[in-house]
């Protein structure tokens, strides 16, 4: 039976999967409770069953799922107690999306692509408010103003790959809370978000929570965040639970070497590094402007200005981290200096380059050049994308994945030397040579990103461009990669130009930091002058928007301070 305090109850909750290896088991006796205005948040590392127990609560699984007969998932509702697992037809119709509803992680995938996002929200709100077309319109347009979408009104009409990576995420933040939801199942809701947009979504969770009573599951491999908004936390490894309590207990006290691994890979702030050596530049971005067109027709057609003549020497050897929040033109700049995006006025010089017989000393290219070198930029300059999961040919292996551009610019003169080839890279990128017969869809994000990772690094480059490029990863997993990265820029002294919102990441790796805002670079410094004595409000609000588990500490231990003052003078 339920306890009458708990909106949610599991016992017991087994899910295994169907493979051609056999049954794999994903969720293993997992019990768990929520009450009614109570957030608990669920962390762990990728395959550690998180989202497979929200989607269980959702009965949402795959096909080959097998949820074990005695697992329970009670639910209180209308003063009834409900076994989700039991619903059929009409009742699991209102339970799912209505009284229990959920915030994907993959947006782009949840919203129908042929149907706005705005058409969507309002068929939700009409389903389970009961509201009419017009009512359901306006609380919907209302909901993109509150998750922080700019022109509520215009977004609300566009479809899912007009928007932004963030927009989409607002969107489905948006679509979530729509239904006004008893229980709110979050899975890695703020993960492409910025930190200030993190911060207000954040802020509009626990507003709803304290004007409704709506409780939430978070999922996030993000431990300062769970530390700002959870009430209590369940530590998940291989399918179990190994850890729960409160925040204070789990993440400043934690027992179980899992939870202290997690912890120790989190990014701090503290043991900024000195500003190093500032070397001639490999790259000069000189006086770039990037628009893009937008509506109208002939004379009275308009452009949007993603980047605003920005001028920036990025030196050889160094690791410089690109910051600013989502549209302020990180990602157009990266693929313009790599020659992937069109650039309106300016040129990008690649003028500190280590000249060979076969690779220019110098490549220049911009609005007055009919066309991009692409071939000879290709040898010197490559991206490692945000996804690799949909950046890398589900038809392809490894091994062919990462010999591809090789083979593609003929660098080799034979199947035993590209193969070769393959084979060191995949080595200095931590890939096991044994699994390079495999697919993609065989291996983790992490490893995942190290094929990426591998794909750009095969043909010897000297720059590359990482765009978001561990977002999606938990924090042990980016913690590698990261150390990856720094690895490979000590041993080929790579000149690496890192795109990223998380601004914790950009402090522990990255040498030298740029700060966009809506176009325009508005400071750039080493990393202890950015975090430390930041001059522009802008920055000064970024890093105060980083939600920090040294913050949440510093506040904790001014509060046993406190108290021990109290008590020896008392």
């Amino acid at each position: 039976m339920i306890d009458q305090e708990n909106l949610l109850q599991i016992n017991d909750l087994n899910v295994s999967f169907n493979t051609d290896e056999g049954s794999v088991q994903a969720v293993e006796k997992l019990c768990m409770s929520i009450k009614p205005a109570e957030i608990v948040g669920l962390v762990g590392e990728s395959g550690s069953g998180k989202s497979v127990t929200a989607k269980a609560i959702m009965r949402m699984t795959a096909r080959n799922a097998v949820v074990a007969k005695q697992s329970q998932l009670l639910l209180q509702h209308q003063e009834q107690s409900i076994d989700i697992m039991r619903l059929r037809g009409d009742g699991l119709k209102l339970v799912r999306g209505g009284v229990v509803s959920m915030i994907f992680q993959e947006p782009m995938a949840s919203f129908a692509p042929a149907i706005t996002v705005g058409d969507q929200i309002v068929q939700c709100i009409q389903i389970h408010l009961g509201y009419s077309r017009e009512e359901a319109r306006a609380e919907g347009i209302r909901l993109f103003d509150r998750v922080g979408i700019n022109e509520p009104e215009k977004r609300f009409d566009q479809y899912v790959y007009e928007l932004s990576g963030g927009m989409r995420q607002r969107a489905m933040i948006a679509m979530a809370l729509s239904s006004k939801p008893k229980l709110l199942i979050a899975d890695e809701p703020t993960t492409a978000l910025d930190v200030t947009i993190q911060a207000q979504v954040l802020e509009l969770l626990l507003e709803l929570r304290e004007q409704t009573g709506m409780a939430m599951l978070f999922i996030t491999h993000d431990l300062g965040v769970i530390s700002k908004v959870a009430d209590k936390v369940m530590v998940m490894q291989k399918g179990r639970v190994v850890e729960s309590g409160s925040v204070k207990q789990v993440l400043y006290s934690p027992q179980h070497q899992y939870t202290k691994r997690l912890l120790d890979a989190l990014p701090h702030l503290s043991d900024l590094p000195y500003a190093p050596e500032r070397q001639s530049p490999i790259v000069k971005v000189e006086d770039v402007t990037i628009s893009y067109p937008q509506s109208g027709a002939g004379r009275n057609k308009q452009s949007f200005q993603a980047v605003k003549s920005i001028s920036l020497a990025l030196p050889k050897g160094q690791i410089i981290g690109l910051v600013g929040e989502s549209g302020s033109g990180k990602t157009s700049l990266g693929k313009a200096i790599l020659g992937a995006a069109s650039i309106s006025e300016g040129q990008i010089n690649y003028c500190g380059l280590n000249g060979d017989s076969s690779i220019v000393s110098n490549i220049v290219f911009g609005a007055k050049a009919k066309k991009v070198p692409r071939k000879a930029l290709a040898k010197v300059a490559q991206m490692v994308f945000q996804d690799p999961h949909s950046s890398l040919n589900p038809r392809m292996t490894v091994r062919d994945i990462i010999a591809e551009p090789l083979e593609a610019m003929k660098l080799t003169r034979s199947r035993a030397e590209t193969d070769q080839r393959v084979i060191d890279i995949a080595k200095r990128c931590q890939i096991d040579v044994t699994h390079l017969r495999r697919f993609p869809h065989a291996f983790s994000g992490g490893q995942r990103q190290r094929i990426s990772i591998a794909r750009a690094l095969i043909c010897q480059p000297q720059f590359i461009v990482a765009d978001e490029s561990v977002a999606a990863l938990d924090v042990s997993t980016q913690a590698e990669i990261l150390s990856l990265f720094k690895q490979l820029r000590d041993d080929l002294g790579l000149t690496i130009l890192f795109i990223s919102h998380d601004l914790s990441v950009i402090a522990n790796l990255c040498d030298w930091v740029c700060v966009m805002r809506q176009g325009e670079l508005v400071e750039q410094g080493s990393v202890r002058q950015i975090f430390l004595t930041p001059q522009q409000q802008y920055t000064q609000q970024l890093i105060a928007a980083i939600p920090l588990l040294d913050n949440h500490q510093k506040a904790i231990d001014t509060e046993q301070s406190e108290v021990e003052l109290l008590s020896a003078a008392g």
